[in-house]
């Protein structure tokens, strides 16, 4: 089991180092209740007019309340991530395990969401950490670079009755193009999460892996590909390398050998 392989040592310097995360998310796992709607960690009215919704966040029926970095840092993204690890029946999601790791999985620091790691991903976590990252790549560049994770709040909730998550926000907007990336990233986490490897940990691993050490996550030689965002809508964005694959008409991704 994976809680075997910490040391009573390796515990103590975790809740230490963990302090770092300041903001933590007031509801637990535990009362993210079915059906109910969230916004920025906490329970909100579900009843949003959706005419009110501009696909701009900037004069959005929310802009008004968008807080500061550090309070919604990653509070939304954390809150699905909790819902589902709930849902599964896993073991309850353990942020700290995957927001210092490999050489992308960095959501520390004054841009958490958005900064952008490099060099080529560890192992399939980081894979997936990069593919969120380029998402929200993505996002900006369809909204503007004040469209951020760390500033724009959205509006989602689980409904027991699909079993699904879904954005309140208007198809679109920043803040469902936020949601998408955070709900795709929180999917593919699940399905890959017991691949977590201590010694890719930024404050587990002996010797702690730093991403900042050009060894530890070289980059890539060889000719640049060119690339594009594909997606949006309903849909997380992907960062494409266009020697490989097509983005399609309905934002959908596929090999360049087959037909859209």
């Amino acid at each position: 089991m994976l809680h075997q392989i910490f040391d009573k040592k390796k515990k103590n310097r975790k809740d230490e180092n963990f302090q770092l995360f300041g903001n933590q998310l007031t509801a637990n796992s535990s009362a993210l209740a079915d059906e109910a709607c969230y916004r920025n960690g906490q329970e909100v009215d579900c009843t949003v007019d959706d005419t009110d919704i501009s696909p701009r966040f900037g004069s959005s029926k929310f802009a008004n309340q968008i807080v500061t970095e550090e309070d919604r840092r990653y509070a939304d993204l954390k809150a699905i991530a909790q819902k589902l690890w709930q849902v599964k029946g896993a073991e309850k999601f353990d942020e700290r395990k995957y927001w210092a790791y490999g050489c992308h999985c960095f959501l520390l620091g004054d841009r958490p969401m958005s900064e952008m790691g490099i060099g080529a991903p560890k192992d399939q976590i980081d894979t997936r950490c990069r593919a969120y990252k380029q998402c929200n790549k993505c996002v900006r560049r369809e909204h503007g670079d004040d469209c951020i994770g760390e500033r724009v709040q959205y509006t989602w909730r689980y409904k027991a009755s699909t079993g699904s998550f879904s954005s309140l926000n208007k198809v679109g907007s920043c803040e469902r193009d936020l949601f998408e990336c955070d709900h795709q990233f929180v999917q593919d986490l699940f399905q890959i999460k017991d691949e977590f490897d201590e010694s890719y940990h930024y404050f587990w691993g002996s010797p702690p892996f730093d991403n900042r050490k050009p060894a530890n996550c070289p980059k890539k030689g060889g000719i640049p590909v060119e690339h594009e965002c594909c997606g949006g809508g309903d849909k997380a964005f992907k960062w494409i390398g266009l020697n490989k694959f097509q983005c399609c008409p309905d934002g959908t991704v596929k090999p360049n050998i087959l037909d859209c």
